[in-house]
């Protein structure tokens, strides 16, 4: 009898203590879902067997979204189980993905089951008696046979064709005193709350001991163990899987601790094991327990992704994290949903759309891939009050609709200082899958011009680097600093990196250097525009920096001329050259004046015969003869470096070069070869 009284006394102070730990749970952990919990409308059902106690409840997070909590088991003598619908089967060939967060309060724990049991969501362990073998989680074989028993007859008992990863909270060692009272011998090994791998319907999972001191009873085989888990009333905590089709393998942690591999044998399942069922299973001996589950990711039966392009119309370019946009620009928001494959269509999307603050939009709509569009409805009335929209999408997503954009137009408000655009998160929350997508930060800026001047640049000679000297301002000569202020430049057609000013330099100062190899040998155009960091250009300015290549030369003439044609009349006659050309630079840069010399040989027919006449040059005073060894200065002059003289631009009737002929002259064609000579004139 005291034995007994001691026992009972005992179990009372157990009773007592578990229901003061869940008081508390029951009062915060539906207050406290993690926020990245999934609405599970569609995705799993309860098990369809007698007595089940589990039940789906829906919460509202922090963000104002609503998700779903599975609660397992609520009180004593209970088990519960989920599983998951067609669209959220686990298909074993491909990598898969499960977070789950848990909170449990007094039960006996939870497993995550994967299973091809032909029973589907009926199924669960057999129990023998009227009351729930706690230690066997709904999944495991049930023991509670005193005698002899071989572990298939345990095996049997079990959910089968099934894996399952056990989250186990109650060590099930034998008991008081080691009495091994029916089901509580599975965890003999164990040392305290743990997590492990088990195959619940394998015979080799159970192995009986006793039959001498103790009565017969199953000791558990678990594998890929971790031991000691802190799993503290009230609190959720991650669990999260990792399924490697190539490897077979299962990798799992528990609220980020060390992480345990499995390898699966697949077998286990059937010979089809695309698409498992799979779920969760609880199990509670006590009263007042409560076993809570809820999901951040699921097997992906679909891929989707999301991505968000935003455009400045106005100013035709990208906004990115951190840009600057004038008051008044255009802003172009495209959200791009892909389906990028899977055994599912991507159904009954609810998009939830942030608004950033300071932008009044105006338009929105949505385009598919099929051709199909519809329009997006905006506030009527205070647009500016309104931070998000949700709008459900007409269309799934599949593999013959793959894409759909979502494009909402509107335009940064006219602001009288700098403001910030907070970035926001846009959801897309679909019947399988959700993904969701961050929009940037900007600045809305006043719109203040800007205004680029260029100093005059000075030719260089070939081989030397160029030197570009400028000054930005702003057009209300407002004071401002170099941050953000580049120039943009291209360099004969080609667009080079940007300009950034020196944060050290005095505001606006431009100085851009240019190696000798990044110019060409003549003129450079040169066109740079100035932008500010918030995307205020300036008008392009254009100059020519000009190479030389450090010679006095004849740049360009004419390799044959003609002159005017003379009709004989018995008296003298001048004729003038109709296109003779002749073009002299100096690229020296000595500043020495320069002399131009010609030279002719004699005017002859092909046959030889010599003209009656000859070449000449006239000075403005005087006609000169020209002639093979009697060469007549043309010009001496000193011209502007790199500057291009036209020697015969001038000429005249009374300037230049001209054929006189005397009145012996006798019809026809005559040649002569005329020879310039250039030469510099030193220390002139």
């Amino acid at each position: 009898m005291g034995k007994l009284k001691y026992w009972g006394f005992l179990l009372g102070l157990l009773v007592w203590g578990m229901s003061v730990a869940t008081t508390t749970v029951r009062a915060d952990a539906l207050d406290e879902v993690p926020a990245k919990a999934l609405n599970l409308d569609g995705l799993f059902e309860v098990g369809q067997f007698d007595k089940n106690s589990a039940s789906k409840i829906a919460v509202t997070k922090l963000n104002g979204e609503q998700a779903h909590v599975f609660e397992l088991n609520h009180d004593n003598n209970q088990v519960g189980a989920i599983w998951s619908t067609p669209v959220n089967r686990f298909n074993m060939n491909v990598d898969n993905k499960i977070t789950m967060w848990v909170n449990l309060a007094a039960s006996e724990g939870l497993a995550l089951v994967l299973q091809n049991d032909p029973r589907k969501t009926a199924a669960i362990s057999r129990f023998g008696t009227k009351n729930i073998i706690g230690e066997n989680l709904g999944v495991y074989g049930t023991d509670t046979y005193h005698r002899k028993t071989a572990p298939a007859t345990i095996a049997k008992t079990a959910i089968q064709k099934s894996w399952a990863l056990e989250i186990d909270t109650k060590v099930n060692n034998g008991g008081f005193l080691g009495l091994y009272q029916r089901g509580n011998s599975f965890d003999e090994k164990m040392h305290k709350n743990h997590l492990a791998s088990i195959y619940p319907a394998a015979p080799e999972t159970y192995t009986q001991r006793g039959g001498l001191t103790t009565a017969y009873h199953f000791e558990q085989n678990h594998q890929a163990a971790q031991e000691r888990l802190k799993v503290n009333s009230g609190q959720w905590y991650p669990v999260k899987l990792t399924w490697s089709a190539k490897n077979k393998t299962m990798s799992y942690s528990f609220d980020g601790g060390p992480v345990k591999i499995f390898q699966i044998d697949t077998q286990v399942f059937g010979k089809s094991f695309r698409n498992l069922t799979w779920g969760v299973t609880s199990t509670a001996t006590a009263n007042n327990t409560r076993a809570l589950v809820a999901f951040e990711t699921l097997p992906h039966p679909i891929e989707v992704e999301s991505d968000l392009n935003v455009r400045n119309l106005t100013q035709a370019l990208p906004v990115y994290e951190g840009s600057w946009v004038r008051g008044g620009d255009e802003l172009e928001y495209e959200y791009v949903l892909s389906y990028l494959g899977g055994d599912n269509d991507w159904q009954r999307v609810e998009a939830n759309l942030a608004l950033p603050a300071h932008v009044v939009f105006s338009e929105a709509n949505i385009r598919y891939e099929d051709g199909h569009e519809e329009v997006v409805g905006l506030p009527e009335d205070d647009k500016k009050a309104v931070e998000r929209i949700q709008h459900s999408l007409s269309q799934a997503l599949s593999a013959n609709n793959r894409h759909a954009y979502i494009t909402l137009k509107g335009e940064a408000e006219r602001v009288t200082q700098d403001t910030k655009v907070a970035d926001d998160i846009s959801y897309f929350v679909g019947h399988e899958k959700q993904s969701d997508t961050p929009t940037p930060h900007f600045t809305i800026t006043t719109g203040k011009s800007v205004g680029l001047m260029v100093e005059p640049i000075k030719p260089v000679k070939k081989g030397e680097g160029a030197t570009v000297k400028g000054q930005i301002r702003l057009n209300d000569e407002s004071d401002f600093d170099n941050e953000g202020m580049r120039v943009e430049v291209k360099l004969n057609g080609e667009r080079l990196e940007d300009y950034l000013l020196d944060p050290d330099e005095a505001a606006g100062y431009v100085e851009l250097d240019f190696d000798p190899e990044e110019l060409n040998e003549g003129e450079n155009e040169l066109v740079l525009r100035a932008r500010s960091k918030d995307n205020a250009v300036s008008d392009p300015v254009t100059v020519t920096v000009l190479v030389l290549n450090g010679e006095l030369r004849i740049k360009s003439y004419s390799e044959n001329s003609t002159f005017e044609t003379v009709k004989l009349s018995g008296a003298t006659q001048i004729s003038r050259p109709q296109d003779m050309q002749l073009v002299i630079v100096d690229e020296t840069g000595s500043n020495n004046k320069w002399r131009l010399d010609v030279a002719a040989t004699e005017f002859k027919t092909a046959q030889g015969a010599k003209l009656a006449g000859g070449l000449y040059y006239h000075d403005g005073e005087q006609m000169k003869p020209v002639t093979e060894n009697n060469a007549q200065v043309v010009v001496e002059k000193r011209t502007n470096v790199g500057e291009d003289y036209h020697v015969t631009k001038d000429w005249s009737t009374q300037q230049g070069l001209m054929i006189q002929t005397s009145p012996e002259a006798i019809p026809g064609q005559y040649q002569s070869t005329i020879k310039w000579t250039l030469n510099s004139v030193p220390g002139k």
